[in-house]
């Protein structure tokens, strides 16, 4: 089986109705999104809409989370808390609803899913580094053998064993009772990798092979939404640089 995971939209349109257009060209199963549906971009209602429309599951992000007031705005910056205020008003009554239902983790067979590190899944931290990895070898029991996350925006697949946590360069994951694999998926509406394009993982359920996918979009269309429905133009901008 293979299963498309996608995360951090960030109400991008453009980026989501292309992945989901090349999700479909893949011959994905299932989809799986990880979180952060809003925030930042200008296409909440829309972007809401096709994720309860597409997905198996939703995780809740901690954008999501700020939007329906489940976490604290003082944690964002002020043109952040400006967007999530702005997200709040342009949402539905129906898709704030849905917002404030998600879950913060998701378990399958082989695989937990969620938004930030497995360690702390309410808590939101970051995995970016090595040293963040392996502050996993202390649950290194709990973990399962893939975990699949998001948050970072920074697609990378890191290698767990009891003793150590490191950034590795494998598509074929070959997890055992010694070796686990936490993997960041990127961004689907906003990577910060210094590559503007779209990202998603395709995981193949059978041979544990987990692709890191890039999609081209209409950055200048989604750029000029976030400015017209008044965002921080910097989050336009970033769009083009994927930083």
């Amino acid at each position: 089986m293979k299963i498309a995971i996608i995360s951090d939209i960030h109400a991008n349109l453009e980026a989501l109705e292309a992945v989901l257009a090349k999700i479909d060209d893949e011959g994905a199963d299932q989809v799986i999104c990880l979180g952060d549906v809003v925030g930042y971009g200008a296409n909440p209602n829309e972007c809401v809409t096709l994720v309860r429309k597409n997905c198996l599951v939703t995780l809740l992000g901690n954008h999501d989370a700020a939007t329906t007031g489940a976490m604290d705005l003082y944690f964002y910056r002020e043109n952040a808390r400006q967007a999530i205020v702005k997200t709040r008003a342009m949402l539905s009554q129906e898709n704030y609803e849905w917002l404030y239902t998600l879950p913060y983790t998701y378990q399958m067979k082989g695989a937990d899913f969620f938004h930030g590190a497995p360690i702390t899944p309410s808590s939101f931290f970051y995995i970016v580094k090595a040293e963040e990895a392996q502050a996993h070898t202390r649950v290194f029991s709990k973990l399962a053998p893939l975990s699949f996350i998001g948050h970072s925006h920074m697609p990378h697949v890191f290698q767990v064993t009891k003793r150590h946590g490191k950034i590795v360069d494998e598509n074929i994951l070959e997890p055992s009772a010694k070796v686990k694999y936490i993997v960041n998926v990127g961004s689907v509406g906003q990577p910060r990798d210094k590559d503007p394009r779209a990202a998603f993982a395709l995981w193949d359920t059978d041979t544990n092979e987990v692709q890191n996918i890039r999609v081209e979009y209409n950055i200048e269309a989604a750029a000029r939404r976030i400015i017209t429905v008044g965002f921080d133009e910097g989050f336009a901008k970033r769009l083009f640089s994927g930083s």
